[in-house]
This record gives C-alpha cells, structure tokens and sequence, in this order.
C-alpha cells in the first residue's frame, strides 16, 4: 500500500492478541462495496422461514386478542416453545455462522458473569414471565401486537404489548423478559430444558416472581450515542468479539459484538471504554461501518499527538514519553523554523480577535508581539535574532492582509479567489483563540486555532480552523487533526460536520468533511497509541530483581530508510529493539545497522542502566497515572470532589476580568452568598488550577493568588466571561504530569555520544573514583583564606577539597553541621576564582536559603522560576524583574551571559539559558532527596558538580512499591557514596546532648559530635514556665521537664484504637490510622501549656507522618504553631519538637510498608529539635515497625510517660473536652 497504515503491530508477537493491534486498511481508505463484515454474515433462508413464521404468529396473536388473559399466556407460552425450538435447530444446522458465535459468546459471558443457578421445574400448564419493566395491570386493551426478536435467538421471541385489566396478578412478555429468561434460566443446546420451562409459575407465586424478576433483571442500554461502561467478560471467536459491558450510570447490563477492525481491539475485564454502536436485529453491533469504541478515555491524548502516529506509531509513542530531549544541551536541533510557526499562528489569531484589517496595522500587531518579553525569550530559546525573525514574518504580512480582506470583511482578493477548491464561504465573527477541548467521552484533547462563526449557502455554522505556516500538503495529518476538532466541537453544536484547513502561506482554505470511516480510523489510532501509553509491566507484584524488568512494549517499527535515518529517536529505537527478546528485523531493515553501530559505540552495562532506568520510570509513572486527580474532573460530582478537598465548586465570577499582563484576574465567590468559599487551608496561593463549567471541563487554567475567607482570586490564561457569562464555576487543583517526561528524557540523554554525556556514563554508571588535584596554587589558597575563616577545620576541607576536585565530590552534611554556611563559603570562593556556577536542589526552599546568604555578602547572581514560588527577599534578583529591561534576544544572551551565578531547581534546569549555557560548576543540595534521573539535567550543562546532602535523611519519594523494592530511591549521593568520594561534616550546632546521643545511637553511630558547649547543655526555656507548672497536671510537668536529662520524652498513649467518644464538632473524626484525635488532644495541651510557659510559638514545631493527621492538627491547633510532614521540615528546626505518630491499629490488622518503616524520616523529625523532643505514640503499634523499635531500645525507660486515665492527673475525657470547647 502506498498510504501508511495507522497501525504498526509487533511482527514478532502478531499471533498474539494481547500485544498485537489490527492492521487496518489506510486512513481515509473506504472499505469496497463489495466486501462484507463478518459480524452481520446470517444464513439468509433461516431468517426468512424466521420473518414468515413471525409474521404467522403475529396474525395468529392479533385473533387470539379478543379471548381472556390466561388463554393467550398459553398460546404465548405455546408459540415461545415452538419458535425456541425452531430457532436451536436453525443454529444448530448453521454452526459455522456468525449467529452461531454470537450465541455461544453470549452464553459463555452470562455463565460467567451472573450467578444465576438454573431452575428446573416440574411440567405445568401455568407457566408465566415476569420481567419489571413489562409488568402493567392496568392496560385496557388486551391485543397482542408486537414479536420481537430475543438478543439470544437473534429472531422471533414474542411480546405481549398490552394486557387487560385482571383482578389476579396478570403478567405479560417483553423483549428484555424472554431475553432474560432465554439468556440466564434455558440451555439452548438441551432441548428438556425448553419443555420444563412450562412449569415456572408453580414454583413461585406472583410476589416471589415479582421479587426474582427486580433482581435479576438490568436495563439494556442505548448505545446509539457514546456510553461510558466497564468490561464485564469479553470472548474472542475467530470473527467476533463479544463484549458484555455494564453501564457505568445505570448499571444496566447489554452485550456488544465487534467485527471488522474492531475484533482485535485491545481490550481486558474491567477495563471502562465507551461505545457506540448501532442495532441490528437485537444486537449492538460496532464493525467497520457503524459505531466506536474508545479505550481508556480517561487518558486524554492531543489530537496533534494522534496524527503524530499516523506515520509511525512508534515514533508517535517515544516522542510522547520522552517529548523533552530537545531541551538537553547535547540533543538540542534548530528550532527556528517551529518558533517563526508559532508566532505567525499567534499574529494571524490576534489580528483576528482584535479585528485589525489594515495592512499597517497588521504590520504594527507584528512589531509589538515581537517586542513582547515572551517573544524575546522564545527567540532567545531558538537562536533567532529579531531581524531575521521579522524578515522571516514579514513574507506572511501580505497573506494575513488577503486572508482577512478576503474571508472577514468580505473584499474578494483575486489570488484567493483563483485558488481551485478554495473554501466558498464568509467569516462572520471570531469565537474564541486557542479553544481548550476536553472530550473524556473520546478520549482526545486539543486547542483549536481558531473557532469561527462562517456564513455557507446562507446558513450560519460554527466551524473549527486550523492554520498552518508550512507549504500546501493536505497530508493526512493536518486534515486529521481538523477531524478531530470537528469529533470534539460536535459533543457541543450538533451542527458542526465540517472544519477549515488554512495553509496561510499561500492562503489555501479548504472545507474538511468528516465520513465515519476516518472517524473509525482515527479512533483506532488514537486506542493504539493509548494501549502503548498505559500499558503496565505484567504482574508488577513478581517482580524482585532488576533483570524481571521489562522495558516498555513499543508498537513495531516501520521500515523507511530515509526516515529512520533521520529520526531524532533513532538511538532510543534501538535501544528498545536490542532489549526486546522478539525483536526480529531482516538483515535489510534499515535499523539492523544503526543497532550493530549501537553495540559497538556502547557498553552493555551503559544500556542496561538505561534501560533499568525508564523501566523503573515507567513503575512509577504507572502509579502516579492510576491516582492522577484529572480524571475525577469528569467522573466525580464537583460537590464530592469539594469534599475531598481538591474543588471549589458552585462559584461565580465578581466584576470583570482584569487584564494582567498575557493573563486574566479573576474573582470567584459562591453563587449562594450564604455559604463560605472556605478553603480549609488546602487551596493556597500558587496552587495551580483549572476551571470548569457544568457542561465544559477545564475551560481555563492558571494559578491562584489570593484566598480569602469568601474570595479565591486566580490568573487564568483567558478571560473566561466572554464565552461563559451566566455560567457557574468550578476550581480544582491541578496538577502537571509532565515531570515524568522529564525524568524520561533525562535518561534518554545518556544515550548520546557528546563528551559531557561519555562523562558522566563513566561516572554514575561505571562509578569512576572520583579525584583531585595533588595541591591547589598559592592564589587559590590565599583567595580562600578570608572567606573560610569562619569556618571549622572540617567545613573548611570541605570547601577546599570541592575546588580540587577534577570531575565531582559528595559533602555529607549530618544535621545541624553548618552545610549551608559550608556551600555558601564554597560558591563565594568559586565566584572570586572567575568560575561560573549553577545551583540546584529539589526545593526552591533549598536554594532561596543559599541565595539568601549570598544576598547579605552582596554576591550578584541570577535566580530563575517564577517569582510566586520564589522568597519575596529575591524578587530584586529574579528572572522576571532582571530581564525587564531587554528588547532583544541578543539583549538577554548578553544579560544572561553576565550572570555567574544562577540558582534553578532541578526541574526548572530546563531553561534555554541552562542548555545554552556551559557552567563550570554544577552544586546540587538536598541531593540525597533527588531521584538519579532528575538531578542528571543540570549535570549536563556543568564540567564538574558537587552533591551535597544526607543519605541517612529523606530518600527520594517513590509510590510504586514494585520500584522502591528495586531501588528507584537511590539517589546518585548514594550510588557514589564512599570514603574516596565524600567529606564528612560530623560537627553540628543544633541539638543538645541528649537528643544528639539519641541520633547517634539510632543512625549516625557516634559520628556526630557537639560544636561547643553552649548547644551541648541548652535546655527549654520559658519565663512563665514555673509559674504554670504550678497549676498543671503532674504528667505535664513530666513531659516539659526542663531537665537535660529529660529532654527526649516519649508519651505512651497505649491503644487509642480502642478509646470512644462523641464530638459535637465532626471534622474532629480520626480513623486511628492516619489520623489520630487522642494524640492531637494531647499536644493541644502541651502547646497551651508551653505558650503560657513563655515559649514563643514560632519556637514550637510539630511533626506528623500522614497528611490526615495534619489537617487534623491544624483544624485545632491553629495557625501560629507549624504543623507540617516530615518532608517539609527537611532542612528546619525548632526549640520544641512534638512527633505525633499517629497510627495506632489492632494487632490482627496486617501491617503494610508505609512511611513508619521508613528510618530516614524517623532520623529527620528526631534530629528537628534542638532543645526538646516529645513523641506522642501508641507504643505497642509503633514496636511492630522496626526504626522504632529500634528507637525505643535506645530510650531511657524513664523517660517513657505511660498515659493512663488516673495516673498522674490524666485524663483522656478532660483532654477530648478541652477539643470541643
């Protein structure tokens, strides 16, 4: 075939139905008339001896009508015997028919699917089915006109329509009623079954059947327009796919055939699909004429990334999991041609919106989108100076001028008008730009370029119009994509049939029309590419070595040598393909060769760390994608998704949209003024979020920058009043899943063949030793002198052995051992040594606290992100206010060439500047937090890099459990950890003696030393605190000891789990799981006590493992006390800490691994106080997790306070009292 198939399945697998998809004829490619589906096959006498005998019956029924109800249910009963009879002999004398599958599938899916255990009944003249929805005792006319044909029989089941009002219960047939007799009570193949049918009545009264019918019986659905239903069972014959499905809404209960294309539909139990399909006879049929199905369309995927696939599927699938690589340094291509597209796209769309007609003026649109500060950058980003990029426009000026002379204000262009083919019709207004479509029922997203209101023969339609910059192809892509619009736009206006393809460079328009069988085609590409998006590795919970790692399936590749050669994912390709053990390429196929040089440019342990790598990725991903809250937009109430906490719904907006800067303010209250916009904390300034409306989702997305007690004012990327004035709101949290295409792409840099990335494999993979220079020259040692003399001898060898160092060092930094001060030191030096250096942590925390220090020493640096996430102290010294003064990328190159110094985080080091730019140190903290993919991106732009952290603190957080186990939490400080490689810093400054003995005694074996006495002997302090003690409970006294021999404190509250009360406030619930309402009673009086004591509430922090319990914490608490996760106190510290464990359960509940087995976050909250730490726990659950079983070894006893009702003053009812008052 000449055109592409939409479907590249494995060659080496294609006999397997589990990893192959159907080769389906080319898109666009009409099926012939002459073929036939399978699926509709039926043996043509059979179904006229069917229809004649219909007929007869019916004729047969309409004379009976007149005689009394009993009468005709025994004709009835009579006839249905007869016609069953006469129906199993037809299949059974045509087994090789399509029928015959249909019926055998059916039955085997209601076999395994309902418990519906078979009734044999004794002979009787009485036999009558009732089915809920027939049932009418109040019908006056008694003729019986209608006889359908059964699903199961695919032919003459008879119905009675209507009944005559009967003092006895008088039951008629229906379709469903012999449906469900025949389906789930009759084996068609034992013809005694049929004849014991008679005796039903006599084993159950008219209540009993009336109760056996309600459960049994479920409403068939309408399929004629897309259902959302989960899979049932699904059987595979050779011509047909039978799927039973159960609506996810109703719960009604039907069975769909698929042929044609659809028969090798990828497809499991469980799976939620949604479906079309059309009637035939009883059945709902989807073949390659009628009907869709689309498969996980909880996956939204971008029609541009569906037409992607149209030439290669497999290219389609590595663009989409690894769409970043461009953005690293050593990959990076000329983008220039992509940036002058996308500018023309948004200079043609605003002239357009803003109505601009005159040639002048859309010459002068021009020069101010290019002297935006967002045009500037993208020009930065693609090496275009702004001369060359306005010349390059300019060819696109007179275009612009034709096209809206011509199409908006009606002055026919001559060049357009010669144009053969060319679009006949007027523009009459502009709708909308950049129109956000998400269609869950579809499964596809996109944004339309424009959504235009068109006058065509007189009539007003909307139409959707995509515009492109490139040369006039008409390629199945770009007329694919306007499909797409056209399938989405078409759930809102059913008038939309047809879209606009504009090839702007010679203003080409034409009309696309849409026929189903491109609709089918694309849909089908569109599940193939989600079936590789979402395939998982094979029973996940099996896998416990490396070598069980499977790398991700890929659709098969095509063999074009011109293309492949040019494919910018040509390496990762065959990377796959050397690891795919049914990889079978002809000697001839073009990667056959790229795949040897593979082998001889790379050692096999390189690939297998990367491919190690994006198969642990992907264990994660799978995780992540499974809990992702953007699905619960369509498939959760607003009202649930509120309280879950993720939504504000039911709100409008105040006032008008006020423009700021490229976005929109926008003020939101509730459309009932009575009830609070109360975001209980959990919606917070710099959220991200998206808006939605009652029959839109996300119309609008941006970020919030203001919570009040009844306002939430957000920045949104549009003004949302223009199209959606009277309509109600609502805000839910959002959040990007583009940080795994990061992480992907990192990897994938690896693979290429640049120094840096040859570096760097020897270094992470081979873990090449790390080395220094043998004595460092006079002028760096004198240099250094001033500026490290404030340090420790330690610290001090530290900073000097980092400048020495030829390719990288680790600096361990224990808690409280001045590591900040340590970096801080280091990067002044580097910064007079005339390096440049790029700083980076997983945090913007992390680096706003060096950065904060550099500030006071008046060290000049840059710091990028966006200044909403950054400290408000560095706003002078941001991106945004530092750039303001350039007007040109050459401008900005100069500016940002001038910076040394830049602080980034991790996932922000994919800034044009990083990639441009080649630094010559690279200091990452927290490293021991950060993922090995992740912290590789601002590896490659430096020649050597420093890690510093703490491997025996927070690892990096990983949810797949599959993953943890096969060790996606070591971080590269730890892979390179060792004595020839780190510089310890042992002397810390934070805790006193008794809590560093216990840290000691519990993770860092006696390595932590006091820096001097002062911190050794500090104790609690508060100048009320003997006064208040005076007053309070004896156990409270105990607890805040200002002792230092008392200054670990452990309160046993034994099992809460066990303890009951009632709360007239009911967000005080806890599940004693994740949340704990005893333990918070207890800190709320330690807390009260403390602040009356004297302690200054900035001074007291609180810790607790489960978001739960920090909801809960702060409910009662309050603001002025921290309460915050492990995770978040990463780097913090307190006078005062208190630990609530939380979790308190039965010893006959399994424990699962969770946080509590985790010793690195259990070593991070004890290492948090300086003066005093008390944890509230039930001991006896909290001993079954090892870290604090071994933490409780290493506790004084005496130090251990039992909480028993009467013992020392206490009492749990005065402390659940003290919540509710």
């Amino acid at each position: 075939m000449k055109k592409h198939q939409l479907s590249q399945r494995k060659i080496s697998v294609a006999n397997n139905l589990g990893k192959s998809q159907t080769k389906i004829s080319s898109f666009f490619t009409k099926i012939p008339k002459g073929a036939v589906d399978n699926d509709k096959i039926s043996n043509i006498n059979s179904s006229v001896l069917i229809e004649r005998k219909r007929k007869e019956r019916d004729n047969e029924f309409d004379k009976e009508s007149e005689v009394n109800v009993k009468r005709k249910c025994n004709v009835t009963k009579e006839l249905l015997k007869e016609h069953l009879i006469v129906t199993v002999k037809n299949i059974n004398s045509h087994e090789s028919s399509v029928l015959k599958d249909l019926k055998d599938s059916y039955y085997n899916s209601k076999e395994n699917k309902n418990n519906i255990v078979l009734q044999k009944f004794n002979n009787s003249e009485n036999n009558l089915i009732k089915n809920e929805q027939s049932v009418n005792v109040c019908q006056k006319s008694a003729s019986i006109k209608n006889i359908n044909n059964s699903d199961v029989i695919c032919s003459d089941s008879h119905v009675l329509k209507k009944t005559q009002e009967l003092n006895s219960v008088t039951l008629e047939l229906s379709p469903s009623a012999v449906e469900t007799t025949m389906s789930e009570k009759i084996e068609l193949c034992d013809l005694k079954e049929i004849e014991s049918f008679e005796n039903f009545s006599s084993m159950m009264n008219g209540d009993e059947l009336d109760n056996f019918v309600d459960q049994e019986w479920h409403p068939e659905i309408d399929f004629t327009t897309l259902q959302r239903c989960k899979i049932s069972d699904v059987k595979r014959e050779s011509t047909i796919t039978i799927l039973t499905v159960q609506h996810l809404a109703s719960e009604g209960i039907d069975t769909v055939a698929c042929s044609g294309f659809w028969k090798d539909i990828q497809i499991q139990i469980s799976d939620i699909v949604t479906i079309q399909a059309r009637k035939d006879l009883q059945y709902w049929i989807v073949d390659n004429n009628n009907g869709l199905i689309v498969t996980q369309p909880d996956l939204l995927i971008s029609g541009t990334t569906i037409t992607s696939g149209l030439f290669c599927n497999r290219r389609a699938v590595l663009a989409e999991k690894f769409k970043k690589i461009e953005s690293l340094p050593n990959l990076s291509g000329d983008y220039s041609v992509m940036t002058v597209g996308s500018l023309v796209h948004e200079w043609l769309q605003k002239a357009l919106q803003e109505n601009i007609f005159a040639l002048s003026d859309v010459i002068k649109l021009l020069d101010n989108i290019l002297q935006s500060k967002d045009t500037i950058s993208y020009l930065y980003a693609s090496d275009l100076s702004l001369v060359d990029c306005r010349k390059r426009m300019m060819e696109y000026a007179p275009r612009i001028f034709e096209f809206i002379q011509h199409y908006i204000k009606g002055n026919k262009q001559q060049h357009i008008s010669n144009l053969k083919n060319n679009f006949q019709g007027s523009i009459n207004s502009i709708q909308d730009i950049e129109e956000n479509v998400y269609i869950p029922k579809l499964g596809i997203k996109g944004r339309v370029d424009v959504t235009a209101e068109v006058n065509i023969n007189s009539k007003k339609r909307i139409m959707p119009l995509e515009v492109k910059t490139g040369r006039v192809s008409h390629s199945f892509e770009h007329k694919g994509q306007v499909i797409l619009y056209l399938m989405m736009m078409s759930f809102w206006d059913q008038d939309i049939d047809t879209g606009l393809l504009l090839y702007l460079k010679e203003n080409v328009m034409q009309e696309i029309k849409s026929k189903h069988h491109e609709k089918r085609d694309l849909i089908l590409l569109r599940n193939t590419l989600a079936y590789y998006f979402t395939k998982k590795p094979a029973d996940q919970q099996n896998i416990n070595l490396e070598s069980d790692l499977k790398t991700m399936e890929l659709p098969e590749p095509i063999n074009h040598h011109s293309a492949c050669s040019r494919c910018p994912y040509q390496t990762l390709c065959c990377a796959y393909l050397m690891k795919d053990e049914n990889t079978n390429l002809s000697l001839s196929h073009p990667l056959s060769a790229f795949i040897e040089e593979l082998r001889s440019d790379f050692n096999i342990s390189h690939l297998n760390y990367i491919m190690k790598w994006i198969a642990l990725l992907q264990l994660e991903e799978s995780y992540v994608s499974s809990n992702s809250s953007l699905s619960s937009l369509w498939t959760t109430s607003p009202e649930k998704r509120e309280a879950k906490g993720t939504c504000i719904c039911n709100l409008k907006v105040i006032g008008k949209p006020k423009k700021k800067g490229e976005r929109y303010q926008h003020k939101f209250a509730r459309v009932n003024i009575e009830e609070e916009t109360n975001t209980h904390g959990i919606f917070a300034e710099n959220d991200y979020i998206a808006v939605s409306t009652d029959a839109r989702i996300n119309i609008a997305a941006g970020y919030i920058t203001h919570v009040s007690h009844d306002i939430i004012t957000v920045l949104l990327d549009k003004d949302i009043m223009r199209l959606h004035a009277h309509s109600t709101f609502h805000i839910d949290k959002y959040s990007s899943s583009d940080l795994s295409t990061f992480n992907y792409a990192n990897v994938a840099g690896l693979l290429s063949n640049d120094e840096t990335s040859v570096k760097l494999r020897r270094i992470i993979i081979d873990k090449k030793p790390a080395t220094f220079v043998e004595n460092l020259s006079r002028s760096i040692v004198s240099t250094s002198t001033k500026i490290i003399s404030d340090l420790n001898k330690i610290q001090q060898r530290a900073v000097l052995k980092a400048v020495a160092a030829h390719d990288y060092i680790l600096i361990k930094g224990m808690p409280g051992t001045g590591k900040t001060q340590t970096l801080v030191a280091l990067i002044e030096l580097l910064h007079e040594l005339g390096s440049s250096v790029l700083i980076t942590a997983h945090t913007h925390s992390a680096i706003d606290n060096i950065l904060l220090k550099l500030l006071e020493r008046n060290i000049d640096f840059l710091r990028l992100g966006s200044t909403r996430q950054i400290h408000p102290l560095l706003t002078c010294k941001s991106e945004e206010y530092a750039v303001a003064s350039c007007d040109s990328p050459e401008d900005l190159e100069v500016f940002y060439n001038s910076k040394r110094i830049v602080g980034v985080t991790c996932y922000g080091a994919y800034h044009a500047l990083i990639r441009k730019r080649n630094f010559d140190v690279c200091v990452v903290d927290e490293s021991a937090q950060i993922m090995q993919p992740t912290i590789l991106r601002p590896l490659y732009s430096a020649r050597k890099f420093v890690l510093v952290g703490d491997p025996d603190q927070l690892p990096p957080i990983i949810k797949n459990k599959t993953a943890l186990k096969l060790g996606a939490d070591e971080s590269l400080f730890v892979r390179l950890d060792n004595d020839d490689n780190t510089i310890n810093l042992s002397k810390q400054y934070r805790m006193n003696r008794r809590i560093m003995k216990l840290a000691n005694d519990l993770t860092y074996r006696d390595k932590l030393t006091s820096g001097s006495k002062q911190v050794e002997n500090a104790t609690l302090t508060g100048s009320k605190m003997e006064q208040v003690f005076l007053s309070c409970e004896r156990w409270v006294r105990s607890t805040l000891s200002r002792s230092l021999e008392d200054s670990v404190v452990v309160l046993n509250t034994d099992s809460t789990y066990n303890l009951s009360t009632e709360f007239e406030n009911r967000d005080v619930i806890s599940d004693q799981a994740y949340s704990n309402i005893w333990e918070v009673a207890v800190i709320l009086r330690l807390t009260q006590v403390l602040i009356e004591g004297g302690v200054c509430a900035r001074n007291i922090g609180i810790i607790a493992p489960y978001n739960a319990q920090i909801n809960l914490l702060r409910k009662i608490i309050g603001k002025e006390i921290e309460v915050n996760t492990v995770d978040q106190y990463q780097g913090r510290d307190k006078d005062v800490i208190l630990y609530s464990c939380t979790k308190s359960i039965a010893c006959n509940i399994k424990k699962e691994f969770e946080i509590l087995d985790d010793q690195r976050r259990l070593t991070v909250a004890i290492t948090r106080a300086r003066h005093k730490l008390i944890i509230i726990a039930d001991k006896v659950t909290l001993l079954r997790y090892l870290p604090f079983k071994n933490l409780f070894d290493v506790i004084d006893e005496k130090n251990v306070i039992n909480l028993h009702d009467g013992e020392e003053d206490f009492n749990w009812k005065s402390l659940i009292n003290g919540i509710d008052n």
